[in-house]
Parts: C-alpha cells; structure tokens; sequence
C-alpha cells in the first residue's frame, strides 16, 4: 500500500492524517444559543431544498454547513451537470418545484441560454460559481428576514438525545486568522480534522453554537426536528441510529448483490472534480508527485475504445460555443468539469483506505465518545484522492499510458493535449486557491435503516427489485415499479455505480455482479427517511434507507432534491399537529383510520406545492411502464 506523503501545502513536520496536536492558540469565541423550528444539518442540494419548504410553510430554520458553499453536489462539489433522464426533463412539472425553479434560473443567468456548457452528458450543465450564486438568491429573503440562520463554515460536533428525541446540538464554526490561509487555501483534508477540534488553531479561530427549539414549543410532544441532510449521514451514528455502509448480502429482493457476504469498506467512489481550459497555445505542465506510482500512472484510462480526449472533454463541458463531441466542437476558452470513472474518481477502498469509517472504526478511534466526533471520515482517504484528481489533469494533458486500452493493445500510445490549462483561483469555477473541488462529489455515504414492520422485519429499505427494470418481484411488482402508499416524490435514473476497487484495481468480492440496470419511473417513501429511535430526526440527502444497490439511482440531483423537499414538508407538517413523522406510516402495518388521514393530508400539501409523488398513470393497473426511458 502506498504510503501517504506530505502536500506542498502542510506546515513543516505534519504528515495527514495524524491526529490534531495542536497547540492552542487562542482562547475559544463565545457560545451561543439560537432557537429553531427546523435544524439542518447540511446546507447541501437537499439541505437548501428542506430548508425552502419549511422556510416558505412558515418555520423558523437553522441550516449549517461545513464548507462556505451551499448547494452541495452542483456547488461545493463542482458537478454542475445536472443527472437527469428524458421522461422528467421533457415534462419538468415531473420535477419537483425548487429543482424546476433552480434550473430555469440558472439558464435565466446565462440570458436564456438552453444548455451553457454545450455537455453531452447532460442537457445543463454551467459553472458551479453560477450554481451557487442562484441557490444564495433563493435563500437571501428568508435570511435578511431573520427566519433563516446560516452557518457555513461550520460542522455539527455533538447531538444531545433523551427520550427518542434530539433536544439539542452543538456546531462549531470555524474562522480563518488570516484570508490568505482560509478555507479554500487548501484541499480538504489539511484542514478536516482541525475543523472538528473545539480548540482554536493555527489557521483558525473556533466559535462554537448551541441549537435549541424554540421556546414556544418546549413542552410539546415534538418540539422540534433535526434534518440530516449531511453529504455522509454524519448525525446517524451521532444519534445512535441503525444505518448500513458498503454493499449488501444477496437476498429476494436485491438479487444482483453478492450472495456471500457484505463488504462495509467498499462505498461507491468518490470525485474531487477540477475544471480545465483550451489555451491557444501549448502550456508547461508538472508532473505531480507520485504520478508514477501505484494509484496514479497506472490507473487512468478513456475506459473504453468508443472513448476518447475530445469525447471526455466535451461530456462534461461547462462553457463552450459549438455543439458537439469531436475536436471540431471544441475552442479556446472552452471549460471543461472533470468527472471521470477511471479518472478522477478515487475507487480504492479498503479496511485501511476506506473514507466512510464504519461502526466500529469510529468506535475505536473513540469518535463515538462524548465531544469525541470528528465528523466520521478518513482524511488520509481525502488525501490521497485531491494527489489523484490532480494526476489525472497530468495524464490528460501530458500522459501516453492507458490502463484498460493497454490491456487488449500493448502498442497503444495515448495522444497528448498540451493546449489545456488547469484552472485556480478565487475566480475560477471552483472558486479554490488549488482548483479543486471544496468537498469531494460523495455518490454513497451511511444509508439509514428504516423502522421495521411486518413487511420489513429488518428495517425498512428501498431494495433493488423495487426499481429496476432488469429485476423485478414477479408477485408483488411485475413489469412495473413497486407503487408506495406513503411516496412523498418521484425519480428516474440509471442505477449506475463507480464500484470501488481493492489493491491492485481489483473489484471487491462482494460488489454487485449484475448492476447497472435501467430503472423504471420510481417513488419516493416517507419510510425512508424515518429513522428508528428518534423521533425527531429525518433524513434529508442521499442518506436515506436504500440498498447499496438503489442508492445507484437515487444520490442523482433530482432526487435528492425530491427527498430534501419532502423532509422539509413533513417537518412543517408534524410541528403544525405536534405529531411524529413515525405516526403518519403507522396505518400501513395496521388499520389506523387517524394515521391514513395524516398521510393523506401530507401528500395533498407536497402534491399542492407543487412537488409531485407519482407519474400520472401510476397504478397496479399500468401496462406501459417499459415505454417509459
């Protein structure tokens, strides 16, 4: 295994991933308290769309989030081409509201412009400074206001929970000492330990704030609720709640999962993207360090024959003129998002390596003590896929190897692209002093584990049969999609998985054999985003209860903005009738007339703000689901 060396960036002597020993600096800022209706954890792409429902249904909102981006995925994480398939594209009022909104505005701020990027991946993609800028617009009222407070620059260190319930928590913001060192001085992970320690630095400053319900609500059965909205599903073993890492065993109804066993280590990969820009001219380029070594020089690859540099450039592109996929599409002064599997994506995954810390590993490291957090992921792993991101820039430009083309054809000798600049900078895409991306692009972190019931015993989850249509329950859903009684939104995407690799590129052992595979036209469950014990907590991002499998399909921008707009309508709806989310679902283990009622009465609010929950026609009685793509 390749040892992790220093970046040019660390202060002399400090080797990533070493516990934080620094000295203190400063005494702490004061604490504060602040009363919420709602708190979110996470101002991500389903963090901002909770917080717009709740905000705009009239609840006081708190929002943190640990870079100064919000808007997640298309932002923060520079995937500014929009995931999205033919059947909800062509007919937006299949998306939900804020998703619809956000992209019409975006388009609004490049005059109209259909598709600004000219991508092919995509029939949206822009820069992600642009992304943001909109999502900013969005929420400015509601924070000039005083209903929303924002903490960017912030990350959630402890959950006080009592009673099935979370009664308060505790962030901490952290605060540069000096601009020229801030927060996007650096990649990620010379800074993600520190920013977790209640102790000032020396890069920053610590204020830490304590979140409360309001004072209106004390006494009442639920007094408030907490969102997890986080990139990883930070607050699920922050609450002590049952949640899955890695991929499933085999069983019914995920039948293209291993039947041997469960790996926990291996998580779908994940990508610091980086933008690039056709010069007029050739440009000097560097090799990285560490290019040549195992994870680096040999792993990048087109992938494929069909695939190539003008291909990948353009698949992505996020400013151009011309249409198209060839060279003849492409000009100076054409910007190009990279996100590529046997690219930028960081695959290697391991029980040493893995970035999403299990269980027990945090339970060794003592991260699941009391102040003991410190926010669940390896930096060592962040380290060395920002070396990576930045090696793959190299071998596009300057690199003539190709691991998978090489492999049928040994002759072959990759062209080169000298013309091509990487860009950095305050004002660059990324908005980082290094280029890159402010938080890796998270595809899979801790999925939750729903309630159990008589139909899932084991907790409530979306399993692969239940959406694909390569698979399907041949009594319960044949030829369609299983239909939810208590959907809450509705998505359409490829189960599509960047399947993490072992040492020498080798696919885990018990990595699904069959996946991927298109999907019909699904539904959102409301017993998805509930989890046990707590009674006060969602889930609101990509963290919700699918399979390793499903969770292919639903971490996609559309839907993850489907499910924080629908955690945002259930918090208002239960703090409106002082009721648990876990009793609107009551009625679909048992008869419960005031349960259906409740359900009922929540689907008409998301359904009447515009949020749909099922394709018009869906029924047990539909016969055309393969038509639609």
């Amino acid at each position: 295994m390749r040892q992790v060396r220093p970046f040019p960036w660390l202060p002399a002597g400090v080797l990533l991933g070493l516990a934080c020993t620094a000295p203190v600096y400063a005494q702490n800022l004061p604490a504060a308290t602040v009363e919420c209706d709602v708190f979110i954890a996470g101002g991500g792409f389903g963090g901002v769309a909770a917080a717009i429902e709740a905000l705009e249904l009239g609840k006081k909102v708190c929002m943190s989030e640990i870079t100064d981006w919000i808007g997640g995925q298309v932002t923060q994480q520079g995937v500014s081409a929009l995931d999205e398939r033919p059947l909800q594209r062509n007919n937006p009022n299949l998306f939900a509201r804020g998703y619809e909104q956000f992209r019409q505005a975006v388009r609004a701020k490049y005059g109209g412009e259909h598709n600004p990027g000219r991508c092919w991946v995509s029939e949206l993609c822009f820069s992600p400074q642009v992304g943001v800028q909109v999502l900013e617009e969005r929420l400015a009222p509601f924070r000039a206001g005083g209903q929303l407070t924002l903490l960017t620059d912030t990350v959630v260190k402890t959950l006080e929970v009592e009673g099935g319930r979370v009664r308060s928590l505790t962030t901490l913001t952290h605060i540069p000492r000096n601009s020229a060192q801030g927060v996007n001085s650096r990649p990620l992970s010379s800074f993600y330990r520190d920013w977790y320690d209640p102790r000032p630095s020396e890069f920053f400053d610590k204020r830490p704030t304590r979140f409360v319900p309001t004072a209106a609500r004390r006494g009442k059965q639920v007094e408030w609720v907490v969102i997890d909205a986080t990139e990883t599903g930070e607050l699920w073993p922050l609450a002590g709640v049952p949640y899955r890492v890695g991929t499933d065993r085999q069983n019914r109804w995920e039948p293209s999962a291993h039947p041997d066993g469960e790996d926990p280590y291996c998580t779908q990969g994940f990508t610091y993207t980086f933008v690039m820009e056709q010069s007029d001219a050739p440009r000097t380029h560097t090799k990285p360090p560490g290019y040549d070594s195992l994870y680096n020089g040999g792993y990048y690859s087109y992938e494929a024959e069909r695939f190539n540099f003008p291909m990948i450039f353009t698949y992505r592109r996020i400013r151009g003129t011309v249409d198209g996929m060839g060279l003849e599409a492409m000009r100076p002064g054409d910007q190009s998002m990279q996100n590529w599997t046997w690219g930028n994506d960081w695959r290697v995954s391991t029980a040493n390596t893995n970035l999403i810390l299990t269980e027990e590993q945090l339970r060794l490291q003592g991260q699941l003590s009391s102040g003991g957090w410190q926010g669940g992921l390896r930096p060592e792993a962040l380290a060395m896929a920002e070396e990576h991101a930045l090696g793959y820039f190299y071998w596009l430009v300057a690199g003539t190897t190709d691991s998978q083309l090489q492999k049928n054809n040994p002759n072959y000798v990759k062209p080169v692209y000298p013309n091509y600049t990487y860009l950095a900078g305050a004002a660059s895409p990324m908005g980082t002093a290094h280029g890159l991306s402010r938080y890796p692009y998270i595809r899979e972190g801790r999925r939750l584990v729903g309630r159990p019931s008589i139909a899932y015993p084991y907790g409530f989850t979306i399993y692969e049969t239940d959406i694909s249509r390569a698979h399907q329950d041949p009594v319960l859903n044949p030829d369609r999609p299983f239909i939810f009684l208590d959907s809450v939104g509705i998505g359409q995407y490829p189960i599509d998985f960047h399947a993490c690799i072992k040492e020498n590129f080798e696919p885990s052992p018990y990595e699904a054999r069959e996946a991927p595979a298109a999907s019909y036209p699904y539904q959102l469950p409301l017993r998805a985003l509930i989890p046990q014990k707590i009674d006060n907590l969602l889930a609101g991002a990509k963290n919700i209860a699918t399979s390793h499998i499903t969770n292919g399909s639903y971490r996609v921008h559309p839907i993850e903005w489907a499910i924080g707009a629908a955690a945002g309508n259930t918090a208002a709806f239960v703090l409106d009738r002082d009721i648990t989310p876990a009793s609107i679902v009551a009625g679909l283990d048992a008869v419960n007339p005031d349960a259906d009622k409740r359900l009922r009465a929540l689907q008409r609010q998301i359904v009447s703000r515009g949020n749909p929950i099922a394709v018009p026609g869906t029924t047990i009685f539909e016969t055309q689901w393969a038509d639609y793509k």
